[in-house]
């Protein structure tokens, strides 16, 4: 035997695979040589329009101070200085309503080290860029440059100091949101911003009403943000954190299912509230109410109750069913005579209601009921607070202005154009016939034509078309334009998404005896959204930026304010000519929204799994 003792196979741990920014860019941006031409010229066209963007903003001649002294008109327009307590009120309520929900729901998770400091370090890069590129003042290109240095350590840093745990996500988003909400709080309370002067007798005068009154050489001074800004902001932005830590430490305690639907209601209530009533300040017609609305109120209420009770009774079958369908007729035979308009609404709604008492009454008919004495009550409320007149002295027809406007627009229309969609979908993939062909007819018709030329008819030939009688404001026109448009995409969309339900889902329904509404309500249509959830906010984001089109009929808008109110402005101040420099910010605030839409999606598509399963 041999004395030579036999060593056991060693295992070696395999060897950690290359890394580094120079094997980063070598297969990411010059793989082949074709490739490194495209990365070299693509990079050199990025420089050439950061330097072009960087020359223009900070060229001197610019008059920024155009946007910063008309602030209230691009927000609210000519909404009155001594009601905007109602602007920052309503303001600290979305705030409130959007924190405490984020709260209740538990949005907000955590980050990855790595990620955060990618992040850093890639915004780090351009401000050193920015520093190196922009031509400004050599302490400004200094702190700049120090500045996106800072900001690569603190990236890299972050990358290195938590070593293996980089890759784990234990950074809180919502701290992050907050640390950079104290940074903006910081910096409008510290930054001075550029304001138009003049120079009379040898003083700097920045008052309107003085430069008004005198003539004098126009400047441009540096002055503080004004503290009736700050000051709400930073209220807000507490009011928003404190809601936040404190439905969040509420929902952890416990069941959060009471505050989720508590606001759910509050959510739906929130928009008419804030603006018919909040914003518009209406002059309540006690008289008129009590006349039309509250008769018409307690009629329905005990006529809405008696045909609910009997359409969701399990015993009334088919006759439930025409009960509804002779409601619907009706409702639609209420709009070819004269009556007041809530009577049509009490008809139409009622409709909806016994059409849906055989699916959803039964054991649940006082809930029904319930329903619609609550639906009845709204209904009478907001159509006798629309029917009055706004208690806001303003020069223009409607109270609102600006981006305000646009906001009211975009939303008004996003939240029509929903239920319209979905109806148009469902019909146009009906079995039926008749409803096939309208909706089929409807999304072709619409779709055909673009969005301007609904806008101007809407403006033009709707009031010729409207009874004696009958007056539909502007902004109302623009909104139920823009819905009925966006209607059309949405049926479209949602047809995708109905299509790519599988065929056993809906097998397993009726092997469940679901009826055919309760089938689509529980079955198909959820799975359907979440199918085409990219389509809809990508279809809410174009609304969002098509509403900037109301400036061809006219409405003061922000877009309109922008390029054509501002540039045309001669007193106090001269700002004839400043339209590329409000364009500007116009189109920035526009980006603003519409990026906060896409990452809102992209959370709530990973959270859905769309795409993955």
């Amino acid at each position: 035997m041999s004395d030579v003792a036999t060593v056991p196979d060693l295992e070696f741990a395999p060897e950690p695979p290359p890394k580094g920014p120079a094997l980063w860019l070598r297969h990411n941006l010059f793989a082949t040589p074709f490739s490194g031409v495209l990365s070299v010229a693509a990079i050199a066209l990025s420089i050439f329009a950061y330097k072009g963007l960087l020359t223009f903003v900070m060229d001197p001649t610019r008059r920024w101070d155009a946007v910063t002294f008309n602030m209230k008109l691009l927000m609210v327009h000519a909404y009155p200085a001594d009601q905007l307590w109602r602007v920052w009120l309503t303001l600290g309520i979305v705030v409130f309503l959007l924190a405490a929900s984020f709260g209740v729901w538990k949005i907000g998770g955590m980050a990855e080290p790595r990620a955060v400091g990618r992040v850093l370090m890639g915004m780090g890069a351009v401000f050193i860029l920015g520093g190196v590129l922009a031509p400004v003042s050599k302490n400004p290109q200094i702190a700049w440059i120090a500045l996106g240095a800072a900001m690569i350590a603190a990236g890299y840093a972050l990358r290195a100091f938590t070593g293996e745990r980089a890759k784990d996500p234990t950074i809180p988003i919502m701290g992050i949101v907050g640390i950079l909400i104290v940074i903006v709080l910081g910096l409008i309370w510290t930054i001075e911003i550029p304001v138009p002067a003049k120079i009379i007798d040898g003083q700097i005068v920045t008052d309107s009403a003085a430069a008004a009154a005198i003539r004098g050489n126009q400047i441009q001074v540096l002055r503080p943000i004004a503290e009736s800004t700050t000051l709400p902001w930073t209220i807000i932005a507490a009011v928003g954190a404190i809601s936040y830590m404190l439905f969040r430490f509420i929902a952890s305690r416990g069941e959060s299912g009471t505050l989720k639907k508590v606001f759910t209601i509050l959510w739906v209530l929130s928009f008419p509230v804030l603006v018919l009533v909040l914003l518009r300040n209406p002059v309540w017609d006690l008289d008129k109410g009590l006349s039309v609305h509250l008769p018409a109120l307690v009629i329905f209420g005990v006529f809405g109750t008696a045909v609910l009770w009997f359409v969701a009774r399990p015993g009334s079958g088919e006759a439930a069913r025409v009960v509804g369908g002779v409601l619907l007729v009706a409702a639609f035979v209420t709009f070819l005579f004269p009556m007041p308009f809530i009577i049509r609404l009490f008809m139409l709604a009622l409709a909806l209601f016994a059409l849906a008492g055989p699916t959803f009454g039964g054991e649940g008919s006082k809930g029904l009921i319930t329903g619609w004495l609550i639906v009845a009550s709204l209904l009478t409320f907001f159509t006798f607070t629309i029917s009055t007149v706004s208690g806001i002295d303003v020069p223009v027809a409607f109270f609102f202005g600006g981006l305000g406007l646009t906001i009211i627009i975009a939303f008004g229309a996003v939240v029509l154009s929903l239920p319209l969609g979905l109806i148009l979908a469902l019909g146009r993939t009906s079995t039926m016939p008749i409803f096939r062909l309208l909706s089929t007819a409807y999304i072709e018709v619409i779709r055909g034509v673009p969005l301007i030329t609904w806008l101007l008819i809407a403006i033009l030939m709707l009031p010729v078309a409207l009874p004696a009688g009958i007056h539909i404001g502007g902004v109302v026109r623009a909104i139920a334009a823009m819905a009925l448009f966006n209607a059309a995409y949405l049926a479209e969309n949602v047809r995708g998404g109905l299509q790519s339900v599988p065929v056993g889902q809906k097998e397993a329904a009726k092997a469940l005896s679901l009826s055919k509404l309760q089938e689509t309500v529980f079955i198909t249509l959820p799975q359907a959204l979440r199918a085409v959830l990219p389509a809809l906010v990508g279809q809410v984001i174009a609304t969002f930026k098509d509403t900037s089109l109301v400036t061809i009929i006219g409405l003061f808008d922000f877009l309109h304010i922008a390029r054509a109110v501002i540039p045309a402005q001669s007193q106090p101040f001269n700002f004839i000519g400043s339209v590329k420099e409000t364009l500007m910010f116009a189109a920035l605030v526009y980006w603003m929204f519409t990026f906060v839409f896409s990452r809102v999606s992209l959370r709530i598509e990973k959270k859905l799994g769309v795409g993955e399963r």
